[in-house]
This record gives C-alpha cells, sequence and structure tokens, in this order.
C-alpha cells in the first residue's frame, strides 16, 4: 500500500459518465482518493453519502474527490444517480489504479478466503504527494475525519 511521501503514479480510468480520468488531471488541488469494494453495497453506500456530504466543504479546502472500485462505469453510473454523489466514480476494472496503491488484499470473511479492495483513503497534496493514507477504514465519521485532515494540510 502506499505511504506517505509516496508519489501518486499516474493512473486513470473511466468515470461514471465514461470520461477518462486520470490522477494527474487535479495536479495543483488537494485530492482525496477513497477505494471501496463493490458500488451499492450497504458500507459503499454509507462512506459514499458521507463524502456526498462534505462535497462542499472539501472543494471550500480546496479539494477533489474521487471514489474508486472494480465496477463496471455502468455500475457506477447507477450507485452515483442513485445516491446523488456529486464527484467521479472511477471504474477500475482493470485494477490498475488499486493495483499502484496496493488495495487488493486477501480477506477472510467468515472463514472464506477472498481477494478485494480494502476499504482505503489516500489524501494527496497539489504536487502529487500522497499525505496521510487510512487503511482498513471504518465508515463512521470517516469523511469528517478526511476533512479535518483536508483542511489542516
Amino acid at each position: 500500500m502506499l505511504e506517505a511521501g509516496a508519489k501518486v503514479p499516474d493512473v486513470g480510468a473511466s468515470d461514471q459518465d465514461g470520461h477518462n480520468v486520470r490522477l494527474r488531471d487535479f495536479a495543483g488541488r488537494k485530492l482525496v482518493v477513497y477505494f471501496y469494494p463493490k458500488a451499492d453495497t450497504p458500507g459503499c453506500t454509507a462512506e459514499s453519502q458521507a463524502f456526498r456530504d462534505v462535497k462542499g466543504e472539501l472543494t471550500g479546502a480546496g479539494a477533489a474527490i474521487v471514489g474508486v472500485s472494480r465496477d463496471d462505469v455502468a455500475a457506477q453510473k447507477k450507485f452515483a444517480e442513485k445516491y446523488d454523489l456529486n464527484f467521479s466514480l472511477l471504474a477500475d476494472t482493470s485494477s490498475a489504479i488499486c493495483d499502484a496503491f496496493g488495495v487488493i488484499v486477501e480477506k477472510n470473511m467468515y472463514g472464506k478466503k477472498s481477494v478485494g479492495i480494502q476499504r482505503s483513503t489516500f489524501l494527496i497534496d497539489g504536487t502529487g504527494t500522497v499525505t496521510k493514507v487510512w487503511p482498513r477504514v471504518s465508515v463512521e465519521g470517516h469523511a469528517a475525519a478526511v476533512l479535518e485532515a483536508v483542511r489542516s494540510l
């Protein structure tokens, strides 16, 4: 997993509207990149709605926000429309972004092992440097903690 001090890799994917978005497109701005396992599941929905609700404050603090999962463009679009998500959701179907950030891990739920996205968030400064990482995110209160970090950057 990328750590604070690392440079953000030049990766991208299509967003929910089919536009190609690269992380370098945000150069000169703070950027919050959050990874979620699957669109329209309870935890991912709660996390995305929390980021939606603080987006205005994030923007006011000079930050953009991008959500990333391995869902396809159609699933991301449906998710964004269903919950009025007001930021880009990247369809990382090739796993290029997930792999670059190191968020694909082996999971063990109820004795069943699988490989998938570890819910994680990265705060990136205007120079493209990771300044803070939240691995294994707990959804409750997370968006507020990210907002505070953005304000102090």
